[in-house]
């Protein structure tokens, strides 16, 4: 640089306020976080837009296949997808759960009806007619669990048999105050004034009409996005510097491989597992398998989590009141929901990943495990979802940035193991 144009020490008295580095720096990280925050308050559009970008992500091996064959232009292709998820995905499921949801409600009226006979039981024991035979099983257990209750209060009163009774656990304080005021928790469970109806009526309408209004907005943009892949990669593409672009090109193409084989295949392996555990469920005779079936599959996103769904069928099964013969034995009542775990586990473990998903992570069981923990444990159930991904990512980056730095560094070949600067 010329001496005469090289700026002087005290040229940045001479600057603008947001000409100075640091300042430009701030700036840049408040408009970074002006956006963010800008995205999270209009999220009634921000939410499907994004919702719509990972659709078309998921979608363009399909539509790129789908193009290059001349079955469909893009947007024909498009125009389909977004059809038969109507038809074959959101129509089905309104229909699933709203059979589901009568299932429940008929479930919950048996159940009630069943504890409101053993509560009158308990409290008339002398009435033949509320002590029949179908209070075997569970409802003897839990009728007789009730009088024990009773009989150690009784005891813990009188002052000559209460160092001989063990205290009441919150559980059991908890039962007493159900059977104590039954009358009041059965009423406010299944009934509701007018004003309360129409109000939740209301909410729901409200609820579904704004389900309904997203939906659209996903789908609008989703066919736009889809038709427009190459603008939307030429936009991604271009915020990304010149002298860095093979290098980010192959990261990026890398990273691509880890999370559409592993998104792709988690959802294709979850919508298989949807079919089997509803029916395994209806088959062994699990109370409402069109609203559990779909939740346990839906938990096979989050790596060892679907299992939690056997002490709830488990549950269901025993608590159930129309379950007769062979569904009312213990054995059937414990052991059917672990066989039906059992082979779903298989048929996920041997056939499906391997066949649909592969290896895609690069990653062994155990760094699974600690990647799904650390994730459920820094951000929850988001964290589960995204753990996986983003630890190939983030192994991708440490072996290829990372660790030739690092190994330059520990030769004496670089200044610093920091994979920036230069030398």
């Amino acid at each position: 640089m010329d001496p005469a144009h090289r700026p002087h020490q005290g040229d940045w008295k001479r600057l603008h306020l947001w000409q100075m580095q640091p300042v430009r720096d701030i700036l840049v990280l408040a408009a970074i976080f002006g956006v963010l925050w800008l995205g999270y308050s209009l999220s009634i559009v921000t939410v499907p837009m994004l919702i719509a970008l990972a659709l078309a992500y998921l979608f363009e091996p399909l539509v790129g296949w789908a193009t290059r064959r001349r079955y469909a232009s893009r947007s024909g292709a498009a125009a389909i997808i977004i059809l038969a998820a109507g038809g074959l995905i959101i129509l089905p499921a309104i229909v699933g759960l709203s059979f589901g949801a009568v299932q429940g409600v008929r479930q919950v009226q048996e159940i009630r009806g069943k504890l409101d006979q053993v509560i009158r039981s308990v409290k008339n024991p002398t009435d033949e007619r509320l002590v029949p035979a179908e209070h075997d099983g569970p409802w003897r257990g839990v009728r007789n669990y009730i009088v024990d209750l009773h009989e150690r209060e009784q005891k813990l009163a009188d002052p000559q048999t209460a160092g001989e009774v063990k205290p009441f656990t919150p559980l059991d304080e908890g039962a007493l105050w159900i059977e104590g005021n039954w009358a009041d928790v059965s009423k406010k469970l299944l009934t509701t004034s007018g004003t309360d109806a129409f109000t939740a009526i209301a909410k729901w309408v409200q609820s579904a009409g704004m389900i309904g209004f997203m939906g659209f907005l996903t789908a609008f943009f989703f066919y736009f996005f889809c038709t427009g892949w190459g603008a939307v990669l030429a936009f991604w593409e271009s915020l990304i510097p010149e002298q860095r672009k093979a290098k980010s090109f192959e990261l990026i193409t890398k990273m691509d491989a880890v999370i559409s084989g592993f998104v792709r295949g988690r959802l294709t392996i979850c919508g298989i597992l949807v079919v089997y555990y509803t029916l395994a469920y209806w088959i062994i005779g699990v109370p409402a398998p069109l609203i559990l079936g779909p939740i346990v599959a839906a938990l096979a996103l989050l790596p060892f989590v679907s299992g939690l769904g056997v002490p709830v069928a488990a549950l269901l099964l025993w608590l159930d009141a129309s379950g007769t013969g062979l569904h009312s034995h213990w054995a059937w009542i414990v052991f059917a929901p672990v066989v039906v775990f059992m082979i779903a586990q298989a048929m996920d473990d041997y056939v499906l990943t391997p066949a649909i998903q592969g290896k895609n992570t690069g990653m062994d069981t155990p760094s699974i495990l600690f990647a799904s923990l650390a994730g459920g444990t820094l951000a929850g159930v988001y964290g589960l979802l995204l753990a996986i991904p983003i630890a190939a990512c983030i192994k991708i980056l440490l072996r290829e940035v990372f660790w030739p730095r690092f190994d330059a560094w520990a030769k004496g070949r670089a200044r610093d193991f920091l994979p920036i600067g230069r030398d």
